[in-house]
């Protein structure tokens, strides 16, 4: 009797050893499971944080020498074109007063010729600072008399890298380009605030507003998912709110660092 006792004791222990057992190794496959999900996404994570970065370095490139082009080569051009404006006047003083609106447009483009080459480069944007920047391409908005930009701004020296404010000052042109282009807007308002914990960069147009899933919904809202990518990559939360007929407003702000959990 005893020994059929023990053999059930025995049995079952063995059973209940088999079951922990079992239970362990669906545990451990399920962990192994949710790390190599883990693994996974984060490598996609950082797969397209890196295409995301040869993507703003070749455009930086091209922009670049899109800049020097218009500089060097342009900017030549239109020289060339005032001094042989102002030699035809000399030889004949009777056509000067005929020269002068061109005279007056060519001075215009030439104008907008060099700032537009110093927006478009990368040194400039270094050289000027983010706000400095800001300011000159509003400046340069402005005097095209289409619609009127107007810059505020409350800070002390933030914190941010110069990758970081090359893209953001990438993020306000594209979003004064869109309010220009396709917004309609008669004003585009930028505030900036910032200090050495805080950034925020708030846009806002007057324009026509936009439905925000209908954009999505077609190929040309690339420009919209360029602005929220751009930020991402720039460390920076992006919140726009939008209505047609209303206008629309974006908000960056400084993502915060969060603490690294220990190991």
């Amino acid at each position: 009797m005893t020994a059929i006792i023990l053999a059930i004791v025995t049995a079952t222990l063995m059973i209940l050893l088999l079951i922990v057992g079992i239970a362990f190794s669906f545990s451990l496959v399920k962990r192994q499971k949710e790390k190599q999900i883990m693994e996974l996404t984060e490598t996609k994570l950082n797969f397209e944080k890196e295409i995301r970065q040869v993507e703003t370095e070749v455009s930086e490139q091209v922009m670049s020498h899109v800049a020097s082009e218009l500089h060097d080569n342009i900017g030549q051009m239109l020289t060339a074109m005032h001094i042989q404006i102002e030699n035809q006047t000399l030889d004949h003083p009777e056509t000067e007063e005929s020269y002068v609106p061109i005279k007056k447009y060519l001075t215009n483009v030439t104008q907008q010729i060099r700032l537009l080459s110093k927006s478009l480069n990368n040194d400039f944007i270094e050289q000027k600072g983010l706000v400095g920047a800001i300011e000159i391409e509003a400046d340069r908005l402005n005097a095209l008399n289409r619609f009127h930009v107007t810059v505020t701004k409350k800070m002390e020296d933030f914190d941010l890298q110069k990758d970081q404010e090359l893209m953001i000052f990438r993020i306000f042109q594209e979003i004064s380009q869109n309010a220009l282009k396709h917004a309609r807007a008669k004003n585009l308002f930028v505030n900036i605030l910032g200090n050495s914990v805080n950034f925020e960069l708030e846009i806002k147009d007057d324009g026509v507003g936009f439905d925000t899933e209908e954009i999505r919904a077609k190929s040309d809202g690339s420009g919209l998912t360029n602005i929220v990518k751009r930020a991402s990559l720039a460390g920076l939360d992006c919140e726009f709110k939008t209505k047609k007929g209303e206008g629309t407003s974006y908000k960056f702000t400084k993502k915060p660092i969060m603490p690294s959990k220990k190991k």
